[in-house]
């Protein structure tokens, strides 16, 4: 089984790239999007996944005035252009490792909808904080059954 989402370490490198993990470079081929991550995190997408994610976002009606220009200036103004270069590493640009606190150490975390870049240390910090939440919503699941077949 190849698996397509998942987490794994990787290392951004003096001139600023970081190396996309094998397994995750044949679903990010080609122009890429690149933008600021909700949480302290770059997030990689492919334009069609982003052109989607843009279009919900301005025809949602769940913001109010501030939200949405929070939301405007943190997401949709930080957008660039982005590829794989043929040693499997994105460029991340400057602006973007500021924000995301990366340094040398990353995870990677794929999802089926865009790649996650995170500074390894905010990572498991961010992991830490949100530990009750995780918790809770696996309380609600019930974890007995979860993992049973229907």
């Amino acid at each position: 089984m190849t698996l397509k989402t998942g987490s794994a370490e990787s290392t951004l490198d003096d001139k600023g790239r970081v190396n996309i993990p094998t397994r995750f470079r044949d679903q990010y081929q080609g122009d890429l999007v690149i933008s600021w991550g909700m949480e302290q995190c770059v997030w990689i997408m492919k334009p069609a996944t982003w052109e989607t994610f843009e279009l919900k976002m301005r025809n949602s009606t769940v913001f109010n005035q501030e939200e949405w220009r929070y939301f405007e200036y943190k997401v949709l103004g930080q957008i660039q252009s982005a590829e794989l270069d043929k040693a499997g590493r994105i460029a991340i640009p400057p602006t973007f490792r500021r924000y995301a606190s990366l340094s040398k150490d990353c995870m990677i975390i794929c999802a089926e909808d865009r790649l996650s870049i995170w500074d390894v240390d905010v990572f498991y910090s961010y992991l830490a904080d949100k530990d009750s939440m995780a918790q809770s919503a696996m309380n609600k699941l019930g974890t007995h059954n979860i993992f049973k077949a229907d």
